[in-house]
């Protein structure tokens, strides 16, 4: 089933962040990419300027990611699909600084000579909007 080949691909996509694997992670990916991910700008367009932000997260860890996708949903019609979960990113940044955040990500893949590859990908966390600040210390309730 498609819904398993893309859970497949997800888990071998966030073993490749862990490992800071640019190739493993960019594989993931089709080459004209339109993502709105968790830092600026607000838009990444074509799989070049994906691999960049790839490669400016890696540098800003100063040694181990941990990375996994939780609650995964896939659902899958022809060539396409859809997949949201709930994942959590925590690592030593450069600055010292340890970034510890759940984040939500929602991605469309199309199938492409025969391969799931992400076509579009949403990053992002809530935000209060009273106080004009993301909201990154949240964390998902216990399944």
């Amino acid at each position: 089933m498609a819904e398993d080949v893309i859970r497949q691909r997800v888990e071998a996509w966030t073993k490749a962040i862990r490992a800071k694997d640019l190739e493993g992670v960019m594989s993931f990916y089709a080459p004209e990419i339109v993502s709105f991910d968790i830092v600026p700008p607000l838009r990444y367009a074509g799989a070049d300027n994906k691999r960049r932000a790839w490669q400016e997260a890696f540098a800003g860890y100063a040694g181990p990611i941990t990375y996994e996708a939780r609650d995964l949903n896939i659902s899958a019609q022809g060539d396409l699909a859809f997949a949201h979960s709930l994942n959590h990113v925590n690592g030593r940044l450069a600055s010292g600084h340890i970034n510890d955040l759940w984040l939500r990500w929602t991605a469309c893949f199309r199938r492409i000579a025969g391969v799931w590859l992400v076509v579009h990908d949403h990053v992002s966390v809530p935000a209060d909007l009273e106080h004009g600040q993301a909201a990154v210390n949240l964390k998902p309730r216990a399944p």
